[in-house]
This record gives structure tokens, C-alpha cells and sequence, in this order.
């Protein structure tokens, strides 16, 4: 992430590189000319004093020419002293531009120049165990936060692109490159009374779906009410965090240990245990029963099917199965 800011920044002063580039190279050329001229015999030919030129203002030269009048010699100093100059010039503003750069990338002042990306927006426990378990499933997925608590991100996160800032402000989710982002995850704050919370995260949602309207989409309320208004927002998917954890609560106390079997079936590995897959298109106009033993072949257990975004769980197996249908299966 660092490395591609480097030369990010490196690129958006390309203009002025090329400038000196085109200056030093102008100035070796009339060192080389002033040389040919000035001493013919030793340097025969034009290329021959561009060539001393370059290898002087390099380094200090290889011995092969070597100025014989005092007027030679004259260039041949300032060619080194000149030589010295832009070595430490170049020296020195890249240290510069690299520690600048770092700082600012360990602080989230900079912007992403991410494709594709999963951009997560809020800093807690639950985001860090996103950010973990992504990383682990898919370590080239780029992953870009955007938060205004944290003050700067921890070493062990360097692979993630960290933005600073208001993510209600069209600024800030600007930086994140968001128009460009695959999927975008809000997390609920807990900096702040519940109520308050979910508030801000419908606020931030109306900000995300104004800037990527068509980017999937999942917001997280700590309540119920807000419900249809993050609906009406554009959320793709809400999970309301009070209500889930209060029914695998009301789970594990009339069914004992039927939690693990929740946490092992959501936990996301190497293995993938709980998915949804679109259906094949030999299934379409199957039934469910007659898919359930094909699939089972096949190292899926099958539970259901999810139609017009709703899930279906343990359908008649004279379900018909029809086009834009997905699985919802288990993966041994």
C-alpha cells in the first residue's frame, strides 16, 4: 500500500521531474559540445564529450578522456561540482517525499488508489476481525478504512489503506477512491449512545449511495429502529447487532451448544462452510429434491434457496428451481 503511494505521488510530479531531466540533459549536451570544441584532438567526436560529460556529472569520471587545457579542466570541475549537487538534490527530496509520504500514510492524510476494493468504513472490534479473517481468506484483496477516532492505524494492519477523516463528508469517502470500491461495509460506532449510533450510520449510508449508488452495500444498526430508514438509504444487507445477538442468546438457552454449531457454520476459513453460489444453469426448472442428491455428490449439503433476495430455508423438494435462483448449501 505504501509502495503504490510513493508512486502515486512520484507520478502527480512527473512534470517537474521531466523538467530537470530535460535541463540536465541540455547541460550535457553543451558540456559535451564546449569539450569537443575545446579540445578536438582528445575528443574526437561529439559523442565522445557528451560521453565525458555524463560519466563526470555521474561520477567523476572513468580516466578514459581526460581534459588537457586549463579551460577543460575548468568544465571538468564544475561538471563534478554540478554532479554532486543534483546527486544530494535528488537524494534529500526523496528521503523527504518518503518520510512525508509514510507519515502520511500511517495517519490517513493521503488517498487510495485502489480498484476494486473493500472499503470498510469505522474502527472496533468487529472491523479488525473483518479486516483479519478478509486478509486471511483473500490476501490480495485490497482493503481501505475510513475512520476519524483512530489516530493512526497499528503496524500489524500495514497492509490495509488507512483514511482519516469525517466518513459522512463527500471529501473523506472521496479519498477512499469509494466509486471504485466492490463492496463497502459500515460499522456502527460505539463511541456513542445507541440511538445516536444508528443515526449517524443512516447518515453516512445517504453519503456512501449519493457517491456509489450501485456498490454493494451493508450497514450495521445496534437497533431495530432505524430498520426501514437504512432500507430506504439503499442498504443491500443491515444486520441489526442487538437482534441477532439477542436471538443466538434466546438459542443457546432453550437448545444448549447450538451456538458453536451458529459460530462454526459462520466462521469464515480455508473451507467456507456456510455459502450461496448462483445456480448452475442445468439446474433451472429442476426440482430442489432432485438437486438435493445431485448436490450431495458433490460435497454440498444444501439447506435452501435464496429468490428475489429472500432466503428460503428447507423448501418442498417439488420446488421448482428457476432462473436467477441461488444455492444456499453447506461445503464439507
Amino acid at each position: 500500500m505504501f509502495r503504490e503511494t510513493l508512486l502515486s505521488e512520484l507520478y502527480e510530479k512527473k512534470m517537474v521531474l521531466l523538467k530537470i531531466i530535460l535541463g540536465v540533459s541540455l547541460f550535457v549536451a553543451l558540456a559535451g559540445a564546449a569539450i569537443h570544441t575545446l579540445e578536438p584532438h582528445t575528443f574526437d567526436s561529439l559523442l565522445d564529450g557528451i560521453w565525458w560529460a555524463i560519466v563526470t556529472i555521474s561520477t567523476v569520471g572513468y580516466g578514459d578522456f581526460v581534459p588537457k587545457s586549463i579551460t577543460g579542466r575548468l568544465l571538468g570541475i564544475l561538471l563534478i561540482v554540478v554532479g554532486i549537487a543534483l546527486f544530494s538534490f535528488f537524494v534529500t527530496n526523496l528521503a523527504a517525499s518518503t518520510l512525508l509520504i509514510k507519515e502520511q500514510s500511517e495517519k490517513g492524510l493521503g488517498t487510495a488508489q485502489h480498484a476494486s476494493h473493500l472499503l470498510i468504513i469505522g474502527w472496533n472490534e468487529r472491523s479488525k476481525l473483518l479486516i483479519e479473517q478478509t486478509h486471511q481468506l483473500s490476501p490480495s484483496k485490497s482493503i481501505v478504512l475510513v475512520d476519524e477516532t483512530l489516530l493512526q492505524l497499528p503496524v500489524q494492519y500495514r497492509y490495509v489503506r488507512f483514511i482519516k477523516g469525517n466518513p459522512k463528508l463527500d471529501e473523506t469517502l472521496t479519498r477512499a477512491n469509494i466509486g471504485h470500491a466492490d463492496t463497502i461495509v459500515i460499522t456502527a460506532s460505539l463511541h456513542v449512545e445507541e440511538r445516536l449510533a444508528d443515526a449517524n450510520t443512516i447518515l453516512t449510508l445517504l453519503t456512501v449511495k449519493g457517491l456509489a449508488p450501485t456498490t454493494y452495500t451493508i450497514a450495521e444498526l445496534l437497533t431495530s429502529e432505524q430498520y426501514k430508514n437504512a432500507k430506504r438509504a439503499g442498504a443491500d444487507e443491515i444486520i441489526e447487532a442487538s437482534q441477532h445477538v439477542g436471538m443466538l442468546l434466546t438459542n443457546g438457552t432453550h437448545h444448549h451448544g447450538l451456538i458453536d454449531v451458529i459460530r462454526k457454520l459462520i466462521t469464515q476459513n480455508q473451507t467456507k462452510h456456510l455459502c450461496i453460489a448462483p445456480l448452475p444453469h442445468d439446474y433451472i426448472g429442476k426440482r430442489f429434491g432432485t438437486i438435493c442428491n445431485q448436490a450431495s455428490t458433490s460435497d454440498r449439503f444444501l439447506l435452501g434457496i435464496c429468490r428475489a433476495h429472500e432466503a428460503i430455508l428447507h423448501p418442498s423438494e417439488k420446488c421448482v428451481l428457476q432462473q436467477g435462483d441461488e444455492l444456499i448449501y453447506v461445503k464439507r
